[in-house]
């Protein structure tokens, strides 16, 4: 208890006890100044702050005090106190104060709050660490937290070589008053070996004054250039060797707790396996990483054949598998035309960058590489002895990105020859492996075999467009060919129908002048003569129509079963003019029974016509002609044989080849084209047989012989006619036909004129016209029981004014013939198509017309003309 000067008038043992003072004593001056004179922090307490003695004066009650007293000795202990005033009659007299003693219980509350303060420390760097996969984020995360918690100057992590040589920072944490070590790297011994024992050993470095202890005083101006003055290391042992060192760097002096000393060791361990754990699965991941890499290579490898974006694959895959900043792959390969070209591909720079400096050359450093010799792997290139010994740089050029970390692998291909190499550079030193360069070396293997491959696609393709160039050209050669053949048909078609046109005049006048003077005998021998020579001109045009139309296969035969004794017979009379005239005996060996094939027979008339009109005509006058027909069961053989001027044994192989002739004169006395010979060949294998020619020599004559399957089975024979029997009908037929009204349509004068002469000359009656317009007025008026239309009129072709007269009622029962020279099969359904019933080729053959013309005559001859007037 305590009165109202503050003095103690009254105190029990337990508080004699705690304070240690007497009785006496603790009454002899105010209890303040014996047991409450200061602050917990040293600063002097006044009375009258105390709540306990301004609880009597200001009538106030204290509960539940905390606070620091003082004992004898001068230690303290913790209290909590209470205090209460005393009043007698109003008047405040003392104090009555209870203290209890608290300091076991403030221990345990300290301990409690410190062990929380630990655990909730050791909470947050467990969960902090947890999200992270890096190692390095692993150890700058775990010494921020270190050094905010301990609220050191700089907390960091240093790793020790595998040889235990040197210390390196990879990164660090610092406060900001004190330098970070980060990408620093320490000779281990200059901590000193005392130091560095006791590191090894694994027990933990306390350095509370750096200049005054013994073990770094030695050393305390390196520990001063970098700021430290103490510190607190803890050793990470791995299989009994020191692999890093977790530091904690304070700029002054600092007592290390033991407390300190616990937490930050197991705060060591802990962090330390969060960082193993980081590396195993940075390494997993890495693994994983270069599996997924070297299987999309491979990938690559197999789908790949561009040339181009195979190596730039390459390249990237081999700069992600090695970590380098940058890699090129230098290689070499062939143009089109052979030529030889450097090339290159770039991963982690613009190509800018390295376009400048060009290929490289075959310094002592890169040499070896393009001369596919082994890999060089070097942790800092300038400092290889092969760095830097050409001009003009001696090193990288300037502008050159920094490379420190190099490594180079050839590529080789299967053959041995170098193809290039892969090279790769860092910035930093010692950055790639020996198992990077198994990686890339494995990379530049499989690159070979690719390389190799894209090659052999490449010459594939080249050979693939070359094929392709000249598969192009010759379709363009063949439409060209097309195109000219086209040209060539429809030249000859205008060709033959500009021959005709002049050929029919001519033909009519001369059959005019036969008929008008069969007595005089040089009218007669003028006319025969003119009429030969026409029928000459007229073969030479259908021989060139005929070549043209069989050479590209637009021939239609009509084949039917017939006696090919017929045949001879019929191309007997066709050459019969040309024998005559030359005088020739020609002898017939034919069978007494009928030979039958089946075939078109205007064509093996004229194949058999052919082969005898060159006999004729290059037999010397009274010479000898023999057509001997043999069969088989199966075929056919005609020998055709003359004793002419035969076959020079050097044109024989070729005499069936278009304008194929013997040796000719200036005279060309034998005339001809060269066609027919290579006409008859056509037209036989047409039929499935086949034609050769024999002969001795020059002036020993020749021999043809045509060789023709016969026809599957016996044909009626009522399908054979007899050539000159029907002629002699026919010849009666038109000298007793009925006389009818024609009508001659051409533009050309001559013909329609001639034509008209000669069909008055034998009885008929005839209108000509020049022009379509007028043909038709002149229908309307007048009906003509046929009418001969030229196709190629100059108002209206002939396909035209044909449809206008079939419109016309008055010509319904006509008879249309074409006339023209356009004779061609494609000719003649068109004009069918346009309502003609014949089609008849200028020269008109006067016996195809008047037969014609009496097949008409008969029909119509009971019926009469109707002629409407004007």
């Amino acid at each position: 208890m305590m009165d109202e000067h503050g003095y103690c008038i009254y105190a029990n043992r337990a508080w004699l006890q705690m304070t240690g003072y007497t009785a006496a004593e603790i009454g002899s001056m105010p209890l303040h100044d014996l047991v409450h004179h200061h602050y917990p922090d040293g600063r002097p307490y006044p009375m009258n702050e105390c709540p306990i003695d301004r609880a009597l004066p200001e009538n106030f009650e204290v509960r539940a005090h905390e606070d620091l007293f003082f004992r004898k000795d001068g230690s303290t202990f913790s209290v909590m106190c209470a205090a209460s005033p005393i009043f007698k009659h109003g008047r405040p007299i003392a104090t009555a104060i209870e203290i209890r003693d608290i300091t076991e219980k403030m221990r345990i509350d300290d301990e409690l709050r410190r062990v929380s303060e630990r655990q909730a420390f050791q909470l947050k760097m467990a969960e902090s660490l947890r999200a992270l996969a890096k190692p390095n984020e692993v150890m700058k995360a775990a010494s921020r937290l270190i050094g905010e918690h301990f609220g050191v100057g700089r907390v960091g992590y240093g790793e020790i070589d595998p040889a235990e040589k040197t210390v390196s920072v990879h990164d660090d944490w610092t406060n900001g008053a004190m330098a970070s070590l980060a990408g620093e790297s320490r000779p281990l011994e200059s901590f000193g070996p005392t130091i560095i024992n006791e590191l090894r050993s694994g027990r933990t470095l306390r350095l509370d004054d750096m200049a005054e202890d013994q073990r770094s005083a030695p050393y305390a101006a390196g520990y001063a250039s970098i700021g430290v003055c103490s510190m607190l290391a803890v050793p990470l042992i791995e299989d009994h060797r020191l692999t890093a060192i977790l530091y904690l760097h304070e700029s002054t002096q600092r007592p290390w707790t033991d407390e300190e000393i616990t937490l930050v060791e197991d705060v060591a361990r802990r962090t330390w396996e969060a960082v193993k754990r980081a590396r195993a699965e940075e390494d997993l991941r890495d693994e994983t990483r270069i599996l997924e890499l070297l299987n999309q290579t491979g990938q690559i490898v197999a789908s790949t054949l561009d040339m181009q974006t195979l190596v730039q694959s390459i390249t990237d895959t081999a700069t992600q598998l090695s970590g380098a900043q940058f890699g090129a792959f230098f290689y070499s390969t062939k143009d089109e035309q052979g030529d030889v070209m450097s090339l290159f591909t770039l991963s982690g720079a613009p190509r800018e960058a390295f376009e400048r400096f060009g290929h490289p050359r075959a310094t002592p450093l890169f040499g070896p590489t393009f001369n596919g010799q082994p890999p060089i792997r070097s942790d800092d290139v300038t400092k290889d002895a092969r760095y830097g010994k050409w001009e003009p740089h001696y090193g990288m050029p300037p502008r050159h990105p920094p490379v420190r970390s190099y490594l180079a692998v050839p590529v080789v291909s299967r053959s041995g020859e170098a193809i290039g190499g892969l090279f790769f550079g860092h910035s930093s030193i010692g950055v790639f492996s020996e198992r990077t360069e198994r990686l890339i070396v494995a990379v530049a293997a499989q690159a070979s075999v690719a390389i190799d491959n894209a090659r052999l696609y490449e010459q594939a393709q080249r050979a693939a467009e070359e094929r392709e160039n000249l598969l192009h050209r010759e379709r363009s050669a063949r439409s060209e060919a097309e195109r000219l053949s086209r040209m060539k048909d429809e030249f000859l078609a205008m060709l033959a129908h500009e021959l005709r046109n002049p050929l029919a005049p001519i033909s009519s006048a001369a059959e005019l002048l036969n008929m008008l003077y069969a007595s005089e005998p040089r009218v007669h021998q003028t006319s025969t003569i003119i009429r030969r020579q026409v029928a000459h001109m007229t073969r030479l045009v259908d021989d060139l129509l005929d070549v043209s139309r069989v050479t590209r296969d637009l021939v239609t035969l009509h084949k039917k079963t017939l006696d090919f004794r017929d045949v001879i017979t019929s191309a007997l009379s066709q050459a019969q003019p040309l024998i005559d005239e030359k005088r020739h005996r020609v002898t017939l060996q034919l069978p007494h029974v009928p030979i039958y094939v089946h075939g078109d027979e205007t064509r093996l008339v004229q194949t058999v016509a052919n082969i005898l009109n060159n006999a004729a005509k290059y037999t010397p006058e009274a010479g000898n002609i023999v057509l001997q027909l043999d069969a088989t069961p199966s075929q056919l053989q005609l020998h055709i044989k003359d004793n002419g001027t035969g076959i020079a044994s050097e044109l024989l192989p070729d005499v069936f080849e278009l304008f194929t002739q013997g040796t000719r004169t200036l005279a060309r006395s034998q005339g001809g084209l060269g066609l027919g010979l290579a006409l008859v060949k056509k037209l036989v294998e047409l039929h499935g047989g086949g034609v050769s020619a024999y002969s001795a020599g020059t002036g020993q004559g020749s021999e043809f012989t045509i060789v023709l399957p016969l026809a599957a089975s016996m044909a009626d024979e009522s399908h054979i006619t007899d050539l000159t029997n029907n002629v002699g009908r026919q010849d009666a037929q038109d000298t007793h036909a009925a006389a009818l009204h024609l009508t001659v349509i051409d533009d050309n004068m001559d013909a329609a004129n001639g034509l008209a002469s000669l069909l008055r000359a034998i009885g008929h009656r005839v209108s000509v016209h020049y022009t379509a317009q007028a043909a038709l007025r002149q229908a309307v008026v007048e009906t003509s029981q046929v009418f001969l239309v030229d196709i190629g009129l100059p108002d209206m072709d002939g396909y035209e004014l044909a449809r206008h007269l079939r419109a016309l009622p008055q010509v319904a029962h006509s008879t249309l013939i074409a006339v023209t020279g356009y004779g061609q099969a494609q000719d003649r359904e068109r004009s069918q198509a346009a309502g003609f019933s014949h089609h008849l080729v200028k020269p008109v053959d006067m016996v195809a017309l008047a037969a014609i013309l009496g097949e008409v005559s008969i029909t119509t001859a009971n019926k009469p003309i109707s002629v409407i007037e004007k």
